[in-house]
């Protein structure tokens, strides 16, 4: 397989980069015309407490981080085309194993999004947070380019990207003036450009898989040992499409779809959270009317769950702390703890005070802010990555839908879901106004000639459907191995709760031992 290059350059160097040590061949490509990628690939990383940087973003992402966290800096280009146009510092941070002496290497942990900050993320979890990944890796991450500390696309203090990225208007869930609203939005990112400077037209998952290999060089790994999460997954698949033969012990948990259709991936994620909306309830009605304020009856309680949110729509909430809950805020408040393995049990809880008008009970407020640290996110439910979501996200895809387009399917994510459908078809439009075109070179992920990748997907992870597991593995081809489980969440390695799956990606990651290929944990 060739490693996946900027369309400037041809197929014969492609197979030139291949054949040859990019080292042994940096005399030949600098006589014939290409660019030299030695400088990068011979990068030392100089690591110091995360607390000493001189950065304030990156003091600031990592101030929460438990532990003694190092941090350093890598260059990359702009283009690995044309290294020349200018370089950006990747921000980096490492939790180095506490066991040097049975060390297996470092594991880059990618925590997806697209636009999340690796470098909040590793410190909300800190290095015990990966299972026993930490006890035999040194735990490395990372702020892609464009995100977080690493040259981040900004849009503008009135945070237009992230409004188009998350729908969040008053009326968010009410289907009039969504056309107007999505050109209003659109029109609010064309500052986009102006603001993120040269980073823009090089953010995108293509790319950054090729840092991902700068990173391992620096790193003096001879393989890129790797865990992705959730569109962590399609960057670790884009890395094994460039670089087969580089591939270490791979996981991918909570599996993207390989496909660049925004309409199709929204509506599925739309039907998605539905499905684990229901299975949150009828955890609850399970445990019948005694012990469920929900009730016994799994259909009447999402029936009642249903017109309560409707009803946010023209009478918001009074809530706790003063606020007031209107539709968008418990779509995100829900949503969080669907994604949360820890904070689904707690989910009916805030569905009752939903629903009865009641202020949410202690634990389900504990639950919400604890999903809200293990995902990075600010106390107003967002974590700050709208702009480089859509920025990754508008670069991965040449599509483009129009205002109408998406005011047409309101319907349609009506159906998907009746709660979560009217705020996410807002995602739809992610990309209009976008003021950089796309392509979609990153969803080429095939990887016949890489070792086995381990692949795994909850059967009620609201955020990447498990369905999606399965268009990946064969996208992937021969190498991928797949693992489901039966509970919720999202991407949940490393949680204290998923006891089966933690130990067969702990025996992969540690010992290369895989699973049987379909393994179904319960």
């Amino acid at each position: 397989m060739r490693p996946v290059l900027a369309p400037s350059l041809s197929l014969p160097l492609a197979a030139a980069l291949l054949a040859c040590n990019l080292t042994a061949c940096a005399s030949r490509d600098e006589a014939a015309g290409r660019p030299d990628l030695t400088p990068y690939y011979d990068q030392e990383i100089s690591w110091e407490p995360c607390s000493r940087d001189q950065d304030k973003t990156i003091r600031n992402e990592t101030r929460h981080a438990p532990g003694t966290p190092e941090c350093a800096r890598l260059t990359v280009p702009y283009t690995y085309a044309d290294p020349a146009k200018g370089e950006l510092r990747l921000a980096l941070m490492r939790y180095r194993t506490k066991d040097q002496d049975h060390r297996l290497g470092s594991l880059v942990l990618s925590f997806g999004g697209p636009g999340e900050s690796g470098l909040v993320r590793l410190g909300a979890r800190g290095p015990d947070g990966f299972s026993k990944a930490g006890g035999r890796y040194d735990l490395v991450t990372f702020d892609p380019r464009g995100t977080g500390a690493s040259s981040p696309v900004r849009c503008g203090p009135r945070g237009a990207a992230l409004r188009a990225a998350r729908g969040a208007d008053e009326d968010s869930g009410a289907r009039g003036g969504l056309a107007d609203r999505i050109e209003d939005r659109a029109k609010g990112l064309e500052e986009c450009s102006r603001r993120s400077g040269p980073v823009l037209p090089h953010v995108g998952t293509v790319n950054t898989a090729r840092d991902l290999d700068v990173l391992r060089a620096a790193l003096g790994e001879d393989k890129l040992h790797y865990l992705g999460y959730s569109h962590g997954t399609r960057l670790g698949a884009a890395y094994a499409h460039s670089f087969p033969e580089k591939v270490g012990r791979m996981v991918m948990d909570g599996v993207d779809d390989p496909s660049p259709d925004a309409r199709r991936t929204t509506l599925a994620r739309a039907a998605a959270y539905h499905k684990a909306l229901r299975h949150a309830v009828e955890i609850c009605t399970r445990r019948g009317d005694e012990d469920c304020i929900l009730g016994s009856d799994t259909d009447r309680a999402m029936e009642n769950v249903t017109a309560a949110f409707d009803r946010l729509d023209e009478q918001p909430l009074p809530w706790v702390n003063g606020r007031t809950l209107d539709r968008e805020t418990a779509v995100t408040r829900t949503m969080g703890l669907l994604r949360s393995r820890g904070g689904l049990p707690e989910a009916p809880n805030l569905l009752a005070s939903i629903v009865y008008h009641l202020p949410p009970g202690e634990s389900a407020h504990m639950a919400e802010e604890e999903a809200a640290r293990a995902e990075g996110r600010t106390g107003d439910g967002h974590d700050g990555s709208g702009a480089a979501r859509a920025a990754v996200n508008c670069a991965d895809s040449a599509g483009r839908y129009t205002a109408g387009q998406v005011a047409n399917a309101y319907d349609d994510f009506a159906d998907a879901s009746p709660v979560f459908g009217p705020v996410l078809a807002s995602d739809m439009a992610l990309c209009t106004g976008w003021p950089q075109a796309g392509d979609d070179g990153s969803h080429a992920v095939a990887a016949p000639r890489a070792p086995k990748i381990l692949l795994h997907t909850s059967e009620f992870d609201p955020a990447t459907p498990v369905q999606w597991l399965r268009r990946m593995a064969r996208a992937v081809g021969p190498s991928a191995v797949t693992m489901t489980d039966t509970g919720g969440g999202h991407s949940v390695y490393g949680s204290p709760d998923a006891e089966c799956v933690n130990d067969r990606i702990d025996s992969f990651l540690l010992d290369g031992t895989l699973p049987a290929d379909r393994t179904r944990c319960t």
